[in-house]
């Protein structure tokens, strides 16, 4: 999971104090809000448990802090976080996961109540979920694979998704949701009736498929996915391979409709769609496919240049990913770019992808490193953003799928963020 802190606010307490609040980012989406004060504390808490298992945390300054020295301490806190999250050891424990429930219920000001939750499935039904607003996602994913009828044993092979899907537009797989993250106020803080929670299966090596055939309810997850796949167009079957597919889905053969989709190019894989690159040429579009150990772009410049690129992921010498904000505009997750450098013959190659899913491809090439342990290349993260344009809008909705709640939101409705000139941790 990819975190970041790409603004900060300055803010006054009830006491005229000044403070700086840290917007912690999640895979381009904001998580959650908090001071230096009370990640301080935590930290404390925490590292009694865990010891020299985490990493330093960003030491506490007495005098006025500049500029430079408040964004250092932010980019600090963003590599502690960073490494923070990449532990699956600490993010599972009970202190991490009920700090960093507090911390985003706290942030949108969400009270805790029973709600009716829908989980998409990839044909568009839906399962109706009790659960309570501060259920975090592995606590809602395993009642939705309960209610579906898959062993809590085949749940590391599923995962929530944010997804949308456009009146006349097309199918969007969007975000990966942590498992420490609330699904409700993911999806909630959103505002968009186009986005929706979907259950999906979660690796890029179709051969894991295999693992899931001892159970009808996994099987038919995987056929639902599969269909959707073959039906969107991200699969690229032969035109035997077409009509056999289409076959099967008439005769509903599960089985055989997913024995034939192993053969079919692009099965399991992620499209990364509407995708802006500067290769060949300045603003070319892409269409990228991801899985299987592998990145295939099909490039298309305005001049009707075309070409194809298949990357296997040893071939990647690293990458990166941004979230780069536009002038004027909101911190937004529409504003991200991924960057990745590999060798051809030669000579070394830098391309960079403009796409909303920039963080969500990154995961999927982390994801098939850790399904490849034998070679893991150089990744970076950087996260820039123009601050002296930067500015965010935060309203908390009265009213929101079921729940009502009167109470004022904690944070200003309209905050300008920046960088601090003379505060110091007396007021942190």
């Amino acid at each position: 999971m990819h975190v970041c802190i790409p603004v900060t606010e300055e803010l006054q307490d009830t006491l005229g104090c000044r403070f700086v609040l840290y917007s912690v980012y999640l895979e381009g989406f904001l998580l959650c809000k908090v001071r230096y004060k009370d990640l301080h504390l935590w930290n404390e808490q925490i590292h009694r448990v865990f010891g020299n298992r985490l990493p330093k945390f960003p030491p506490k300054y007495y005098l006025a802090m500049t500029k430079t020295i408040a964004n250092e301490r932010r980019l600090q806190l963003e590599q502690y976080l960073q490494q923070i999250v990449s532990d699956p050891v600490v993010t599972s424990s009970e202190i991490f996961m009920e700090y960093f429930r507090k911390l985003q219920m706290g942030t949108f000001n969400m009270p805790t109540v029973k709600i009716i939750l829908r989980v998409y499935l990839p044909n568009g039904a839906a399962v109706e979920l009790d659960v309570r607003t501060s259920d975090s996602a592995e606590r809602v994913l395993e009642a939705a694979l309960f209610r579906l009828g898959v062993s809590r044993e085949l749940a590391e092979y599923f995962s929530l998704f944010i997804t949308r899907k456009e009146a006349k537009g097309p199918f969007t797989v969007v975000k990966l949701i942590a498992g420490f993250e609330l699904p409700f106020l993911t999806i909630w803080n959103l505002e968009d009736d186009q986005f929706q929670i979907e259950v999906r299966k979660w690796y890029m090596n179709p051969s894991n498929d295999a693992m899931l055939m001892g159970s009808s309810e996994a099987i038919d997850l995987l056929y639902l996915q599969a269909v959707q796949e073959f039906q969107m167009a991200w699969t690229r079957p032969t035109e035997d391979q077409q009509q056999k597919l289409q076959h099967c889905l008439k005769q509903e053969n599960k089985l055989k409709f997913l024995e034939l989709m192993k053969t079919v190019e692009y099965y399991g894989y992620l499209q990364i769609g509407s995708c802006v690159s500067d290769y060949p040429e300045c603003d070319s579009e892409v269409t990228i496919w991801v899985g299987k150990n592998e990145l295939s772009c099909h490039f298309h410049s305005h001049s009707g240049h075309t070409e194809h690129l298949r990357l296997n992921i040893k071939d990647l010498i690293f990458w990166n990913v941004r979230l780069l904000p536009k002038k004027q505009e909101v911190v937004s997750p529409n504003h991200q770019h991924l960057e990745f450098k590999f060798q051809q013959g030669s000579s070394l190659k830098c391309i960079t992808i403009h796409t909303e899913q920039a963080f969500l491809l990154s995961s999927c090439l982390k994801k098939m490193l850790s399904e490849r342990p034998e070679h893991r290349p150089k990744e970076e993260l950087e996260i820039q953003v123009d601050r002296a344009q930067a500015t965010h809008k935060f309203n908390i909705r009265p009213e929101q799928n079921g729940v009502h709640t009167k109470k004022q939101p904690l944070l200003k409705d309209e905050a300008e963020y920046c960088l601090i000139d003379d505060i110091s941790d007396l007021n942190l």
